[in-house]
C-alpha cells in the first residue's frame, strides 16, 4: 500500500473511533436517564419522601443489609398467629372435657 493511502484509512479509522466514543456515551447518558426516571416511578409510588431519600442515601449498603436481616430476624421471632398455641391447647381440654361428660 502506499503511505497516502495508510495514512487515509488511519484518519478514516480515527474518525470512526471517535464517532462510535461519542454514540456510545450518548446511549449511556440515555440508559442513565431511563434509570432515574424508573427510580424516580419507584420514589412516587412508595411515597418516599425527600427527607426518607436523604436518610436513605446516607446509609451505607451495610448498614441498610444489618437492618434489614434486623427486621427479618424479628418477624421470624414473633409467631403469626398470637394465642395460637393457647387456643390448641384450650381445644384440646374442651374435647377431653366434653369426652367425659358424654361417657
Amino acid at each position: 500500500m502506499k503511505r497516502e493511502t495508510i495514512k487515509k484509512n488511519r484518519i478514516h479509522a480515527a474518525e470512526k473511533k471517535e464517532y462510535y466514543t461519542e454514540r456510545e456515551k450518548y446511549w449511556a447518558r440515555l440508559e442513565q436517564e431511563a434509570d432515574d426516571a424508573e427510580a424516580m416511578k419507584i420514589i412516587r409510588k412508595k411515597h418516599i419522601t425527600p427527607e426518607q431519600l436523604a436518610l436513605f442515601n446516607s446509609l451505607s449498603e451495610k448498614e441498610v443489609a444489618d437492618m434489614i436481616a434486623a427486621r427479618d430476624k424479628e418477624s421470624r421471632q414473633t409467631p403469626p398467629d398470637e394465642g395460637g398455641a393457647f387456643h390448641a391447647e384450650n381445644e384440646k381440654e374442651t374435647n377431653e372435657n366434653a369426652k367425659k361428660v358424654i361417657s
